[in-house]
This record gives C-alpha cells, structure tokens and sequence, in this order.
C-alpha cells in the first residue's frame, strides 16, 4: 500500500478529505463529523449544513 496524499475540498466552509477506500470525511474545523462512500453524499451533507465561516478563529 503507498502513501497518497489526501484531496481537500471545501463545500459550504467545511472540509471534505478523501482517505483511503476511497472514503470522503467532513470536517467542522479540526472534528470530524460524518463520513461517506461517494464525494456527492459528502458534498451534499456538507451544504445540508448551516454555512460555516471558513476562516480560522
């Protein structure tokens, strides 16, 4: 198994990181709060969320 580095995209301020499996985690900030087999459910779950400052506190 080789190391690949993570895709990171943001949808609505959150963070959506594809792991390997392929496995896409959602992130609020540094917690991880939901994971998903396709990047679309991520997405969607992502923007089914209230709308996230994307800035650092």
């Amino acid at each position: 198994m080789g190391w690949k580095t993570p895709k990171i995209e943001y949808v609505n301020g959150y963070k959506i990181i594809e792991v390997e499996g392929p496995a896409f985690e959602v992130y609020d900030g540094a917690r991880q709060i939901a994971d998903f087999s396709y990047p679309s459910e991520a997405a969607s779950h992502a923007r089914s969320l209230p709308t996230r400052d994307p800035s650092p506190r």
